[in-house]
């Protein structure tokens, strides 16, 4: 996906020293100095918030356009389409086959908890908080058909949300979402919301999206969401030299393999991070939803899995 940050920020380097160092007149301190005075500039229009709508769009042109999709894969046993590797947002973007093994995987996971903790899983109502092109919400597809499971997902990305309007059955009911704690749903509404790897990334109003979310879950309904804990700060650590960890993370938190913080709120709007310890993640969501479970990464994470009932 273009990212205009990085995008300008390169070309904004190659501008001063092609056009200011070679004639001297700036010494390498004051390169540094405009080029963040400017990146400053440039983030507060190209964020989420607040330009474009408090979500990330499908472009940032003045003129939008249908998007060209590359054309999605088929894969043999499989009914849906699956995306093409751009539009996997980032999972298992080399392997087709892989990608759908994710996301059952995970599909399997929530399903399990469901059948363990909820007494019947006929006619549910579910939903998928940050559904991406549909990794894991497309599995549910059989349950949908057999059980008549209604299946809802939500994105602040744009593009997927796009991706599944095109290509994916209207069973599926999507929207694209904002970064805003509110969803177009009435009280009392799903019997299971889950989520991956989205209160990872909420440092700003998560205990409003906690609230916003206990809203529109039926009483004795299940919120299953992962978070970001100890596991996931030593799992960051470990891989600290890795550059989808440097340009992520702060390095405060690169400094030692053990957390010492309660808590750890880092980044921005555009990108942000958030820590819990295990036992402050159960208290601060206790205050919310009675906490079923905080279980442990699976095989194929390192995010814990916050598993929770309404009252």
């Amino acid at each position: 996906m273009f990212n205009p940050k990085s995008y300008l920020k390169k070309h904004l380097l190659a501008f001063i020293k092609n056009n200011l160092s070679s004639n001297n007149e700036l010494q390498s301190d004051r390169e540094t100095a405009v080029v963040e005075r400017t990146l400053s500039m440039v983030r507060s229009e190209y964020t989420v918030m607040p330009r474009f709508g408090f979500h990330q769009p499908l472009d940032y042109y003045l003129d939008t356009l249908p998007v060209k999709f590359e054309t999605p894969f088929k894969v043999e046993g499989e009914e849906l389409p699956v995306p093409a590797p751009e539009d996997r947002m980032g999972y298992c973007p080399d392997d087709a086959s892989e990608y759908l093994k994710w996301g059952l995987y995970d599909k399997n996971l929530i399903k399990s908890l469901v059948d363990r903790e909820l007494a019947q899983d006929d006619s549910l109502n579910i939903l998928d908080f940050g559904c991406s092109s549909g990794r894991v919400l497309r599995h549910f597809y059989s349950e949908a058909k057999n059980k008549n499971w209604k299946l809802s997902g939500v994105d602040i990305q744009a593009r997927p949300i796009q991706w599944m309007r095109e290509f994916m059955p209207s069973d599926f009911c999507v929207y694209t979402g904002s970064t805003l704690p509110t969803l177009p749903f009435p009280d009392n509404h799903f019997d299971v919301i889950y989520g991956f790897s989205i209160f990872t990334h909420i440092k700003f109003h998560w205990d409003m999206w906690l609230l916003e979310l206990k809203r529109i879950l039926k009483p004795g309904g299940l919120l299953i969401q992962t978070i970001h804990t100890e596991n996931a700060w030593k799992y960051y650590y470990d891989n600290r030299d890795e550059s989808w960890v440097i340009n992520n993370h702060s390095a405060a938190m690169l400094q030692s393999r053990e957390m010492i913080y309660d808590y750890f709120y880092y980044g921005d709007m555009s990108v942000s991070q958030v820590f819990w310890r295990r036992e402050i993640a159960k208290k601060y969501w206790e205050r919310y939803f009675t906490v079923i479970d905080v279980l442990q990464p699976p095989e194929r994470s390192f995010q814990d899995w916050m598993v929770c009932r309404k009252a």
